[in-house]
């Protein structure tokens, strides 16, 4: 049944969006402050710009300008009606993902993220650091670029680590790991933490005194370098940076992070999008809780696992398929002059425009109805919003999300 057409522009609308910025302390400062930029705002001195949210995560909930009321709560104007604003149909109760801008000047803590039972099950047994009993899927799109940690090595460059790093040699056969099983290994290696930690710190040590005296380190070596002058050797994510998979994103190359792959960003900007929760189990380089004993349960060990995502171009629109079944992100790049037409709309979708200047029009075949937005504004298009049409009005690109379409 097509939908009836509108006769006014604030029946059915798109709605500009407030959000929150996250200053935690490995963000970008100063000039190299992407966010600021983005939005067009001068950082205070040495002030980090880490994360921009655009949801209705409790933690850090957006807010969308009503021309009527003002501006209101995103998620208690979503469920004053959902079936208006957020999808005709009920798959849903609550807008399902969490976008974010990600800024990283210093690596963030190695981490995982559990299946949606493995959440519930933390969330139950341990609410302080697990505050939500959602899952994490997550996709990360590089701005510029994003250098990161994703994914073990495989067996047989964990067998040939072992032969080129004679202090993690003996640690490991200290406890009896087989060279050549990866998972085993990590596995005692979380039991030899719990119960001797000095190990850990002394095994660091030996390989800093190695490395500082090694004429050109290797990108792992120099990464383990900064990090043990930066949290000393206590930090367990020391040890484990060696088995880890370095990854280089050039912008528009994604990645794809289901529960259990372990992780770091490193450096750099990137769109990220993921179910809505903030749930995440740390290994290390982080001053945060660390819970190896979570993490022995949750890891995931895939030697064949492709983590890149490769994006389906259509026209002005690029789309960065996924197996969430929270969110489908697209990106929209248009020349100046061209058109983008969103038609059969029934469920609610987030923009951001990254650069340039666009025009959206609505209204009806004359397409009465027109508002622009510029670099650094973020809109939804509710659900009750059928068709328009978005117009660069200067080269534009603007990444979206759309709720997938309910399965067959």
């Amino acid at each position: 049944m097509s939908k009836e057409r509108n006769s006014d522009c604030l029946t059915s609308r798109p709605y500009r969006l407030i959000n929150t910025i996250q200053h935690y302390e490995w963000g970008t400062r100063n000039e190299y402050a992407y966010i600021a930029d983005l939005l067009g705002v001068t950082p205070e001195p040495g002030q980090p710009f880490a994360e921009l949210w655009m949801g209705v995560h409790p933690n850090a909930p957006s807010q969308i300008i009503d021309p009527e009321h003002g501006p209101c709560d995103f998620s208690n104007w979503i469920s004053d009606n959902p079936h208006k604003h957020l999808s005709e149909h009920d798959k849903f109760s609550t807008l399902p993902y969490l976008l974010k801008i990600l800024s990283a000047g210093e690596a963030l803590s190695i981490q995982a993220h559990p299946n949606k039972r493995q959440a519930e099950s933390l969330h139950k047994s341990d609410p302080e650091h697990y505050p939500d009993d959602n899952h994490k899927p997550e996709i990360a799109i590089a701005l510029d670029s994003l250098d990161a940690l994703v994914g073990f090595i495989s067996n047989q460059e964990y067998s040939e680590l072992l032969d080129t790093t004679p202090e993690l040699n003996l640690l490991v056969r200290n406890i009896e790991i087989p060279a050549n099983n990866l998972q085993e290994g990590v596995q005692k290696l979380f039991h030899l933490w719990e119960t001797d930690r000095k190990s850990f710190a002394d095994t660091s040590r030996k390989i800093h005194e190695r490395l500082t005296l090694k004429s050109i380190p290797d990108e792992t070596e120099q990464l383990f370098l900064r990090q043990f002058d930066k949290r000393g050797p206590e930090d367990i994510g020391l040890i484990f940076l060696f088995f880890l998979q370095r990854v280089h994103l050039e912008p528009g190359d994604a990645v794809f992070l289901a529960p259990g792959v372990p992780h770091a960003y490193l450096s750099g900007n990137i769109i990220e999008c993921m179910a809505n929760s903030d749930n995440v189990v740390r290994l290390g380089l982080t001053n945060k809780f660390c819970d190896v004993n979570a993490l022995s349960d949750i890891l995931v060990y895939d030697e064949l696992a492709d983590y890149r995502i490769v994006p389906d171009k259509l026209g002005f629109v690029s789309e960065y398929g996924s197996p969430a079944k929270e969110f489908k992100v697209k990106l929209l790049d248009l020349p100046e002059g061209e058109a983008e037409s969103f038609t059969s709309r029934t469920s609610l979708s987030m923009f951001i425009v990254i650069a340039g200047e666009i025009s959206l029009h609505w209204g009806g075949d004359n397409e009465s109805c027109t508002c622009v937005f510029k670099r650094g504004h973020s809109f939804i298009a509710p659900a009750n919003l059928p068709e328009f049409k978005i117009r660069a009005r200067h080269g534009s690109k603007l990444f979206y999300v759309e709720i997938p379409d309910l399965e067959i």
